[in-house]
């Protein structure tokens, strides 16, 4: 499909009972050429993890048709009507792992490198100064023959973070990731995401201990073990919060 046609294809989709069978299976056909450039951008970041002795996880995933469409719609209703075609996170790929804020910043450096010898162009988006409702990570948004790949990169501490959020919005509504109020729950929900919002700037603190000495291994092991409390304070909140979705159900 050309761009235009993929533009012209997001604007009947983002029209609330105007996605037709055969806009859908339009856009099914679309993600298919999308899972086939996920899956070259993936061999690339595996290889770079592969030369690393670091403690890395990768995975990957393709955005689903419902997901689009909401994301669509979600931008129409706000007044920000979005270009399919322009849309930098349908597909995505994520590493995590132990390690610091300087070892992050050296794994961006090094997957830009990786994708721009190869003739591609990178951006990044840091959203640990400018976090959006608590979330940090380092995403790198990779230029495939004018298709895009988000390569998000992420700390220990922000993918367990990102995760607990992300199951207290499948549970209260997924417009809490956008700053806006739970479906449900009311004040005790929104008492969990401002504290899932303080741990974040508390994780973050931590994350930027400097070293006492450049390349102090010490150092490195002492910032991660203090952000440990942190780490089991996240378990709880999640706890707490399949206990609300019980009150709730009950």
């Amino acid at each position: 499909m050309s761009k235009s046609a993929v533009q012209k294809l997001g604007k009947r989709l983002e029209v609330p009972g105007q996605a037709s069978e055969e806009a859908l299976t339009l856009l099914e056909d679309w993600l298919v050429d999308y899972d086939e450039l996920l899956s070259a951008a993936r061999g690339v970041v595996d290889e770079l993890c592969d030369t690393l002795e670091w403690p890395l996880g990768v995975t990957h995933r393709l955005k689903t048709t419902d997901t689009l469409v909401q994301k669509l719609q979600r931008a129409k209703e706000k007044g920000a009507s979005t270009n399919l075609a322009r849309i930098q996170d349908i597909a995505g790929i994520r590493v995590s792992g132990a390690v610091t804020l300087e070892e992050q910043d050296q794994l961006r450096d090094w997957i830009i490198d990786r994708f721009e010898r190869q003739g591609h162009s990178c951006s990044t988006k840091d959203r640990r100064i400018e976090p959006v409702v608590g979330y940090r990570a380092v995403h790198v948004i990779v230029s495939l023959d004018g298709r895009y790949v988000e390569v998000q990169l992420r700390t220990m501490g922000q993918d367990l973070w990102a995760n607990v959020f992300e199951r207290i919005a499948d549970i209260f509504g997924r417009g809490i990731r956008y700053g806006e109020p739970p479906e449900s729950g009311g004040q005790a929900v929104a008492d969990v995401i401002e504290s899932m919002e303080a741990i974040s700037a508390r994780l973050y603190e931590l994350e930027c201990m400097a070293y006492a000495e450049e390349g102090s291994k010490s150092d490195r092991d002492a910032t991660m073990n203090a952000q440990q409390p942190l780490l089991a304070k996240l378990h709880e909140v999640l706890g707490y919060t399949e206990e609300i979705k019980g009150r709730l159900s009950t």
